[in-house]
């Protein structure tokens, strides 16, 4: 019997792009999955447009999508893991959450059921993702996180023009968090997103929760989709820069203990390298990051 795939692109204030992530989805080839559409508390006309969206779409080969609606946001781990909790529901075998910004290649979900069919000790899959704004560009080939200084969290191939260089799965450290593709037995048991992180480093903990637990990552290269990345900014980049100077030691602390102080002195090294190359704000932010995790505070910074 075929093993049922429960879908679920989480939507907030994108109504256009989460219903083209819907129409992807079901041009699937994959002949056995469901489809679900978690809006995280979005405003009333996105939603109002997204449910118009998704009733256009009823009666036409691949419709019977459900629509899920949470009361207020619940921010970026509080949407992902009511989206889980809706998918394993479904009472499928795979669970396979998306953003409301990416697109999928037909035959990308066929290419994830198929990896972890064959694997046994595989439980979360990763795919190729491109830029969608350069649909041969690289995004993501795998997510790494350095064992050496800063302990980063790394895209595999980010940048790289598309040369035929991935064409075997292999075992990452990490799946991006556009798109996670998983056993629904390693979200029950796993459970959801750590909301200690709020936001970045929360995809990586999750799957090193799983290989925790036993089961590998794997990146398949097989499986494609494109996202449409958002530069960080401004305002948009000192957040995600504060919440690395944090999230980064937070995970060391849980997953990698004895790289943990290392990593904080690597971090305090930098700092005279950021104020040398004129990039002395960046410094401190994390240095803020870095006082954050001493004092043990979590979930959302101002």
């Amino acid at each position: 019997m075929t093993a049922r795939v429960a879908a679920v692109v989480l939507h907030y204030d994108r109504p256009e792009s989460a219903l083209d992530a819907v129409d992807s989805l079901r041009a699937s080839t994959y002949p056995a999955f469901e489809l679900l559409v978690v809006d995280n508390g979005s405003a009333a006309a996105p939603l109002a447009r997204l449910r118009a969206g998704l009733e256009q779409r009823e009666g036409k080969p691949g419709a019977g999508i459900r629509l899920v609606t949470l009361d207020g946001n619940r921010g970026y781990t509080g949407g992902v893991n009511a989206a889980f909790e809706a998918a394993v529901a479904t009472g499928g075998a795979y669970v396979w959450l998306l953003a409301d910004d990416v697109r999928v290649a037909p035959d990308a979900m066929a290419e994830l059921v198929a990896a972890l069919e064959n694997d046994a000790k595989a439980g979360v899959a990763g795919a190729l993702t491109y830029y969608a704004s350069v649909p041969t560009r690289i995004w993501f080939a795998g997510g790494f996180i350095e064992r050496t200084r800063l302990g980063r969290a790394r895209h595999r191939g980010l940048d790289d023009e598309d040369r035929g260089q991935y064409v075997v799965a292999d075992r990452v450290d990490y799946a991006n968090g556009s798109s996670l593709f998983a056993r629904s037995g390693v979200v029950e048991r796993v459970g959801g997103l750590d909301e200690a992180y709020f936001t970045y480093w929360e995809d990586a903990d999750w799957c090193a929760r799983a290989r925790a637990a036993g089961w590998d990552v794997l990146f398949v290269p097989k499986a494609k989709l494109w996202h449409h990345v958002t530069p960080d900014e401004g305002a948009r980049l000192d957040r995600a820069r504060l919440y690395d100077g944090r999230n980064r030691l937070i995970w060391h602390a849980r997953h990698r203990p004895r790289r943990l102080w290392p990593v904080v002195l690597w971090t305090l090294a930098a700092v005279p390298a950021y104020v040398f190359s004129r990039r002395a704000h960046e410094g401190w932010l994390q240095v803020r990051g870095l006082v954050a995790f001493l004092q043990g505070r979590t979930g959302r910074m101002a």
